[in-house]
């Protein structure tokens, strides 16, 4: 445990956190099919994208100001055969936590409800929540249990999210460990970022048009991608990101090119 509290003392200095939490009740879940039509099949349409999330959907320690992934995914979908023009509404704010986007969509119902695209970030703030709550006594155990909670709010998020526009396509970018090059001999901090995006990706999994795009491979011994905080991605890291969301996005085209939102 001594090696845990070095890793997340780390993980504190560059974290950012802030602790504000709102609750609502679950709304009955929606789901939907999607259409089976390829992008060749329609006119080049106009897409709203919607930005949700911390740090790394406003683009933290992106040197370049181009946006982080989200601006440069931006920039990728405007070249795309099936895509006339490519609106953006970020929304991402450093330190969020679940619970809080929660308030955040809430607030904009309006912009979800146009959005074809949803994009999402979002976890890494509750795995801190975690250790300075508890950071003389972290356990694997504990992890675990939290992200059960973490589970059950983000199936709560989504359901909010598909009540109030079943047609958007949600993009779930998971999280990666950017201490696996500088600490690469505490192998605990993989399990949990491992477990953590599996249960996100689970969760999905129970609703149509949603897509979870696991980054964690790309972070592996990079630390050229990350910035000089050692936490967040730099432009490099960014650029990989949008890249791997803009890959899934191409693969599951019938989500967002369809002709009934034409």
């Amino acid at each position: 445990m001594k090696k845990w509290g070095l890793l997340f003392l780390l993980f504190i200095y560059c974290a950012g956190c802030s602790s504000q939490q709102v609750f609502s009740d679950k709304p009955e879940r929606q789901t939907k099919h999607a259409s089976q039509q390829s992008a060749e099949d329609f006119l080049p349409k106009d897409i709203h994208v919607l930005a949700l999330g911390d740090s790394l959907t406003e683009g933290v320690g992106d040197r370049q100001g181009r946006g982080g992934y989200v601006g440069r995914l931006q920039q990728r979908l405007k070249q795309h055969k099936g895509v006339r023009t490519v609106s953006v509404v970020n929304l991402g704010k450093r330190g969020l936590q679940l619970n809080q986007l929660d308030a955040v969509v809430h607030q904009h119902v309006a912009q979800i409800k146009r959005a074809d695209l949803i994009l999402m970030t979002i976890g890494g703030n509750d795995i801190m929540k975690v250790v300075r709550s508890h950071f003389f006594n972290l356990s694997y155990e504990l992890f675990a249990k939290e992200q059960k909670r973490f589970a059950e709010r983000l199936d709560h998020l989504l359901a909010t999210i598909h009540a109030a526009n079943p047609d958007a396509t949600i993009v779930l970018v998971g999280l990666y460990n950017p201490f696996s090059s500088s600490l690469p001999n505490i192998p605990e901090i993989n399990k949990v970022i491992d477990q953590w995006n599996n249960g996100s990706n689970q969760v999905l999994k129970h609703y149509d048009c949603t897509i979870f795009v696991n980054v964690k491979d790309l972070f592996d011994n990079r630390d050229d991608m990350l910035y000089s905080d050692e936490f967040h991605p730099n432009e490099i890291g960014y650029e990989q990101i949008a890249r791997r969301v803009y890959d899934k996005l191409k693969k599951h085209e019938e989500m967002w090119l369809r002709r009934s939102k034409q």
